[in-house]
């Protein structure tokens, strides 16, 4: 039985705890801005929101169900859910909430059906989740990498050498799901390899500064002749068009969420203000016409975006493999952006 299911046959053994996840998520969405704005004016690590998050048992959401996840590694499955607590994520911490969907994405390839890794992995990969909170980095970007990383085939596994040029969720350590190609091989990306980012040849350089999300810290990383035991690399899979759609709207997510925390930050500037734009005219802030009109627009605009990539969320949960349904999860991303 697929996890689809699953969720078709029992719904209600499920209900409740995504309800229980979205509510956590909510909450943060409260309590996450001080971490973050302290994290981005050190250049530091968001350590203190992933930690939150992962405690709030967040990192299961896409964890397999046979080690008390929900979805099972299928990204298609509670798509709009998900989407509401990226979107809460995004609103409390943008660099944590980009980080929790950088770790989903992973899960999602370490778990989802067609990964390949034998469960000896992937149970030690549920145990690192589950009870030490370890993070995951997806690294494949190459833009500006003089050394894409390739592999070669040793005795008990292979060795992998490259640069990666953006690794966000690489500032706690964690392990690299690392995208690469085999020497031999003229596919592009044909591969990826789990590894640990303390281990032997693995150098990170800490050059990531960008205002707003530091504690992202999508820093380049060196792979200098890795060695990747059997067990812990796997072909790389194609993806279905629902699975395509379900990545655009997480990427949407990502994007609209900083705007809800714009307008969280704004409306506590607002009721703080001491004075209108016409103190004769309105005792408050709160009760300036101008004030509120620019508030209005700014809900009406985040509204509409919000809106259509909710529907469509909830378009790809239904099973829809149209592939219109592709071209319009991108559109939800420019709509968010």
């Amino acid at each position: 039985m697929t996890v689809r299911e699953e969720f078709e046959v029992r719904p209600s053994e499920w209900a409740g705890r995504v309800a229980e996840l979205k509510e956590r998520a909510r909450g943060l969405r409260r309590e996450l801005p001080e971490s973050a704005a302290a994290a981005d004016a050190a250049n530091a690590d968001s350590a203190e929101s992933m930690r939150r998050i992962w405690e709030a048992g967040l990192y299961e959401f896409h964890l397999s169900s046979r080690y008390g996840g929900i979805t099972g590694g299928d990204p298609t499955v509670l798509t709009e859910d998900f989407a509401e607590i990226v979107l809460d994520l995004c609103a409390g911490d943008s660099a944590a909430g980009m980080n929790y969907t950088v770790q989903t994405l992973v899960t999602i390839e370490i778990f989802g059906p067609d990964s390949g890794l034998p469960e000896s992995t992937k149970a030690e990969m549920a145990r690192l989740i589950t009870q030490e909170g370890i993070r995951f980095v997806a690294s494949n970007a190459e833009t500006g990498s003089a050394r894409p990383v390739l592999g070669r085939v040793v005795p008990g596994g292979i060795r992998i050498s490259g640069v990666k040029t953006f690794n966000t969720n690489s500032g706690g350590g964690g392990w690299a799901n690392v995208g690469l190609r085999m020497a031999e091989d003229d596919q592009p990306m044909s591969y990826h390899a789990l590894v640990p980012l303390d281990g032997e040849g693995v150098t990170c350089t800490h050059e990531w500064d960008m205002m707003g999300q530091r504690g992202t810290h999508s820093q380049t990383i060196e792979y200098d002749d890795v060695f990747v035991p059997d067990g812990y690399h796997f072909p790389r899979q194609g993806m279905s068009g629902a699975v395509l759609s379900a990545l655009f709207l997480m990427h949407s997510a990502i994007m609209l969420g900083p705007g809800y925390g714009a307008l969280d930050a704004a409306l506590d500037h607002v009721r703080k203000l001491d004075r209108s734009t016409l103190p004769d005219e309105f005792d408050s802030a709160t009760k300036d016409p101008l004030v509120r009109r620019r508030i209005g627009e700014y809900v009406s605009t985040l509204g509409a975006a919000r809106a259509y990539l909710l529907r469509t969320a909830a378009q790809v949960s239904a099973g829809e493999e149209d592939p219109a349904l592709t071209i319009e999860s991108f559109a939800v991303k420019v709509a968010c952006v």
